[in-house]
């Protein structure tokens, strides 16, 4: 993988960074507010509100491979604490108030610490694609501009988060030959899926709140998961011989 790459991409994505207006009229209904304050309050702990790290018990085999890995890993949690920063900023707006914790938070956190650092680093991915459809469905539905602004923060980090993953999933050498392809891909689309289940039940009342609809968010998450294995498929094919269709994809999660 090309780490020179991926420092400079995190070391410039800190530069051109317009802070969104807070104090910009503001004229969201209660009926919106009541909704959106608990998902931003449980976003806001998730995203880099807590371990801003990778916590799985093998996670320095990952981050220690080389100085080059672990400044791009300690790059791409910092950025995950600006996500938090700009969500803290954005419950002051909506006058919501920080939670300490959250069930799902929990068992989120749970779940990385027992696993090894390979499952640990494909649940990011996998919350990096969900969420960036929970923030593209408030960009386009709320109608509050500095909230747009913070999403647009976000969603422009998030990409550059997926592209890094796709790239490392690449470089540990993701084939497209085999029946262990499309396993890979299966159970990569059924955990995806999941995490898209886990995201509308506890945010999906937000959303609605704002005019999304279920059908919006399913074809959304449908449109992000396909894309990043079609794009996973082509990175491929760019460093190895042919390898057959996007769709047969075989990988590793480090």
């Amino acid at each position: 993988m090309n780490h020179a790459k991926w420092i400079t991409h995190f070391q410039r994505n800190r530069e051109r960074r317009a802070e969104p207006d807070w104090a910009a009229p503001f004229n969201l209904p209660e009926s919106v507010l009541k909704h959106l304050r608990p998902s931003l309050a449980e976003y806001q702990l998730g995203d880099g509100g807590g371990p801003a790290c990778l916590i799985a018990g093998d996670a320095e085999q990952f981050r220690g491979s080389s100085e080059a890995m672990r400044q791009i890993v300690d790059l791409w949690f910092a950025e995950e604490r600006e996500h938090s920063r700009l969500l803290g900023r954005a419950l002051d707006r909506i006058g919501a108030r920080r939670v300490q914790g959250h069930w799902s938070f929990s068992a989120f956190l749970a779940c990385r610490r027992v696993m090894g650092v390979r499952a640990e680093l494909q649940v990011l991915l996998l919350v990096e694609i969900v969420s960036t459809v929970y923030y593209r469905l408030i960009q386009r539905h709320c109608t509050d501009q500095p909230l747009r602004d913070m999403c647009g923060l976000i969603l422009r980090d998030e990409a550059g988060h997926i592209a890094f993953h796709r790239d490392r999933l690449a470089a540990a050498g993701v084939s497209g030959w085999g029946l262990g392809g499309a396993l890979w891909e299966l159970q990569f689309r059924g955990f995806c899926f999941a995490a898209a289940a886990m995201l509308w039940l506890n945010h999906g009342r937000c959303l609605t709140a704002l005019g999304a609809r279920p059908t919006e968010f399913v074809r959304e998450i449908h449109r992000e998961l396909s894309r990043f294995l079609w794009r996973l498929g082509r990175t491929v094919q760019a460093g190895t011989r042919p390898a057959g269709s996007a769709s047969q994809l075989v990988g590793q999660s480090a």
